[in-house]
């Protein structure tokens, strides 16, 4: 570990360590601030940068919080751990992969009757949704119709899935 040697008085050397250790404290918003780069830089949704952050964190051996500072100063340009830049190169190229990601179309299409069935019952649940928003049946059925739609159309993502189910009807 390396020691600096402050340029300033005792009084103003010990008031600029403490705000630079408060701005460098590993905390909750640390994480929430590393997420927001992470989806901006990788691009990625905010769940696809949760598991990044997680992924890195747990291949360095640190805690995400941890983890998370030293997204932040790196983004302000300060050195950070090796290990800790290395885990989040592979996390983020990991992501970036295509392997990851599904693949653009599926090996076995549903009838296309079968998928305008499930886009229509997923019109109807939605309409019905939105009538009531507090009932409790409603939601189920709009789930159940977002989850056949993702099933039949092989995707893991229900807005990828009607995006797929939409156009698959369509041609």
């Amino acid at each position: 570990m390396t020691v600096s040697v402050p340029l300033v008085r005792g009084d103003e050397a010990r008031l600029r360590s403490t705000e630079t250790d408060a701005a460098r404290a590993p905390s909750e918003q640390a994480v929430l601030w590393a997420v927001g780069t992470l989806m901006a830089t990788t691009p990625a949704t905010a769940r696809q940068a949760e598991h990044i952050l997680s992924a890195a964190a747990a291949r360095a051996g640190l805690p995400e919080t941890v983890l998370a500072s030293a997204v932040l100063d790196v983004s302000r340009g300060a050195p950070v751990l090796a290990r800790a830049e290395r885990a989040l190169r592979q996390a983020v190229r990991m992501a970036r992969s295509p392997h990851s990601a599904p693949s653009s179309s599926p090996c076995l299409l549903p009838l296309r009757d079968d998928a305008e069935k499930a886009l229509g019952r997923f019109f109807e649940t939605r309409l019905r949704l939105t009538a009531a928003p507090s009932d409790l049946a409603a939601r189920g059925a709009f789930e159940d119709s977002l989850f056949t739609l993702c099933v039949l159309m092989g995707r893991p993502c229900a807005a990828e899935a009607l995006h797929e189910a939409v156009r698959y009807a369509e041609t």
